[in-house]
């Protein structure tokens, strides 16, 4: 009877361990299941301060130098804050797009002026680039066609992303290289915007964002971090 005694709390000790585990592990295939929530690693050269992101615009299949500046100005747990300075008023073809973006992203001369924050881990990318200033995915680099990221405002509104193409090769042009990516669509409420199109790299994060208007036309720019 004594050993008896002396066996149980050891077996109640195990199975309270085991128990516990069973707990974290479903907490944690819960937060993999949240389409808003990435983990992984966000120390990397991609997040540092100072970092700067050139652009190359393309409108309509043809090139325009817009003049801009984008630079990481602070990171806080792995949110990077992006300067962001673009003039879009050089050109009819530019200015066509300017008139999409709203005027809060703009200064006294209708120019791009503004701050806007990404998170990039070694698992994803998110944004906050919408009225509630909630994480909402790009890509997560395990993601498969179909999958869906949506995001509920405080309107009721809902916005939805979806993986459309996932590389297998080596297939976008970038940077005179070609490279794998993510193509993530997003449905759009912007009156003349059909939809939106992003390409993710795990290496380069966010490497090309596309507007397609409703008269069929597009406004495309390329993202070039020097430091990735």
């Amino acid at each position: 009877m004594k050993k008896l005694f002396w066996f149980l709390p050891i077996v109640l000790l195990v199975a309270f361990l085991l128990s516990c585990d069973k707990i974290n592990s479903i907490l944690n295939d819960n937060q993999n299941k949240d389409p808003n929530t990435i983990a992984g690693d966000t120390n990397l050269p991609l997040n540092q301060v100072g970092n700067t992101v050139g652009t190359s615009v393309v409108v309509g299949g043809k090139s325009y130098n817009i003049s801009s500046s984008i630079s990481i100005v602070k990171n806080e747990n792995g949110v990077a804050t992006y300067k962001v300075t673009a003039d879009l008023t050089k050109s009819a073809d530019l200015q066509k797009i300017n008139n999409y973006i709203p005027s809060s992203f703009k200064d006294a001369s209708g120019k791009i002026n503004a701050q806007i924050n990404y998170k990039i881990t070694s698992e994803g990318i998110q944004d906050y680039f919408n009225k509630d200033g909630k994480a909402h995915t790009i890509a997560k680099y395990d993601c498969q066609v179909g999958d869906i990221y949506q995001m509920s405002k405080s309107d009721g509104k809902t916005i939805t992303r979806k993986v459309t193409a996932v590389s297998t090769t080596d297939d976008f042009a970038y940077s005179g290289m070609y490279i794998k990516t993510i193509a993530t669509e997003q449905d759009s409420r912007i009156p003349g915007v059909r939809k939106f199109v992003y390409r993710t790299n795990h290496k380069f994060g966010l490497v090309y964002v596309e507007a397609q208007l409703e008269d069929g036309s597009t406004a495309g720019t390329y993202l070039y971090p020097s430091k990735y």
